[in-house]
């Protein structure tokens, strides 16, 4: 029996979005969503929530799961993406396990003629709160923020710091942690305290 998405698709979908405009226009504050939908065990609701609003039969999604997981049923079944093996192809990335984060450098960061052709990264984490672990700076914020997101390491925002420095084109990302989820555009400047 498949598990059903949201409760009405339009308002659940729209709220959702909202939630996520308004993250990604204050990059690292924690949002959160109250919409309460049933997902597979491997996917926190936050994701679900949020894969539910940006998936469509014409967006392509690449995933550290198993093609053929629940999960993967589940969100093909209520959006009708199509999943890739190849990341520089995905319009979007979902990572639910931190340890197979991959170099960012191999999804696809778009062109400065078409920024908007690059892939989003949504990660599940094992936690967020807003300790001195990752000092932010940039566009949406006064003057700095800091958030802590355990588990990616050092290299990976080095990584991402070098592809984002061919702005406009960069990835943007959301972190996602059981309901809650913050957002780091591509404008956004990340550095390890």
């Amino acid at each position: 029996m498949m598990q059903k998405g949201f409760d009405s698709e339009v308002f659940d979908s729209q709220a959702v979005f909202r939630s996520l405009l308004l993250a990604m226009a204050n990059p690292g504050t924690i949002a959160a969503t109250d919409i309460n939908i049933s997902c597979p065990p491997r996917l926190q609701s936050g994701a679900g929530a949020l894969l539910l609003t940006l998936l469509d039969f014409e967006t392509v999604l690449w995933t550290d799961m198993d093609t053929d997981t629940p999960e993967m049923q589940w969100l093909h079944f209520h959006t009708g993406t199509r999943l890739t093996h190849a990341p520089n192809r995905a319009g979007f990335a979902l990572f639910t396990d931190s340890e197979k984060l991959m170099d960012p450098s191999r999804f696809n960061p778009g062109t400065v003629a078409s920024p908007d052709i690059s892939t989003t990264l949504v990660f599940q984490t094992r936690g967020m709160d807003q300790e001195h672990h990752l000092r932010l700076t940039g566009p949406g914020i006064e003057k700095e923020t800091f958030i802590h997101l355990p588990g990616i390491t050092t290299a990976f925002w080095e990584n991402r710091a070098i592809m984002n420095q061919a702005y406009p084109a960069g990835i943007d990302m959301i972190f996602v942690h059981a309901r809650r989820f913050t957002a780091l555009p591509r404008t956004t400047k990340v550095g390890v305290c």
